[in-house]
C-alpha cells in the first residue's frame, strides 16, 4: 500500500453533490501521518461537495499501462471525512512542493484554492486476485484483514509490518 500511495500523485474522489447524487473527480494529493491532503480550487465541484457534505471515498489505483492485468489492478480505497482547513502548516505545503511542482504550488497559493484534510475512517486494499484486505487504523497503524470472495473477512487484524513481510516489502 505504501508503494502505491508513494508512486501515484493523484487520487479519484467520490463525493455527493448538492442534489445528493454521486460525482467522481480527481485531485493531486499528499499523505502525512495517515491523513490525506487535497489542495482544491473553488472552480471544482468536489470543492463544494466536500465543504458541504464531509463524507467521501477516495481511490488510488495502479497505472493501467504498467499493470499485469487490467482485471486486477492494485488499488486502495478509503472512506473518509473531509474538512476544509482554516490554517495550513508549513509541513503540508512543503510536502506538496516536494511531490508536485513547487513553482506550480506557489502559483496556486495566489488563486482560489483551499486545503482539505481527509481523515481516513476505513479502507480496502486490493493487491490482485484473491488478495483483498479491509484496512482499519488502530493507534495510528494500519491493520489488515483478508476478505474472501463472498465478502467475509478471514482471521483477525494483521499488523502492517506483518502485511509488508507477506507482500515482499521490507
Amino acid at each position: 500500500m505504501e508503494n502505491l500511495l508513494k508512486n501515484q500523485k493523484s487520487l479519484m474522489i467520490s463525493s455527493l453533490g448538492k442534489d445528493n447524487n454521486p460525482e467522481i473527480s480527481y485531485a493531486p494529493f499528499v499523505m502525512i501521518d495517515n491523513k490525506i491532503y487535497l489542495y482544491l480550487s473553488k472552480a471544482a465541484n468536489h470543492y463544494y461537495n466536500l465543504r458541504d457534505n464531509h463524507k467521501c471515498s477516495v481511490m488510488v489505483i495502479e497505472d493501467e499501462s504498467t499493470c499485469k492485468t487490467i482485471f486486477a489492478r492494485t488499488r486502495v480505497s478509503f472512506k473518509c471525512e473531509a474538512n476544509m482547513m482554516d490554517s495550513v502548516s508549513d509541513e503540508i505545503f512543503a510536502k506538496f512542493d516536494e511531490v508536485h511542482d513547487a513553482k506550480m504550488m506557489s502559483m496556486f497559493k495566489n488563486m482560489d484554492f483551499d486545503m482539505f484534510e481527509l481523515e481516513i475512517k476505513s479502507g480496502r486494499l486490493v493487491k490482485g486476485f484473491g488478495q483483498a484486505y479491509e484496512i482499519k487504523f488502530v493507534d495510528g497503524k494500519a491493520e489488515y484483514t483478508q476478505v474472501t470472495g463472498n465478502g467475509n473477512q478471514m482471521g483477525h487484524g494483521m499488523p502492517s509490518d506483518k502485511m509488508k513481510d507477506m507482500m515482499g516489502h521490507k
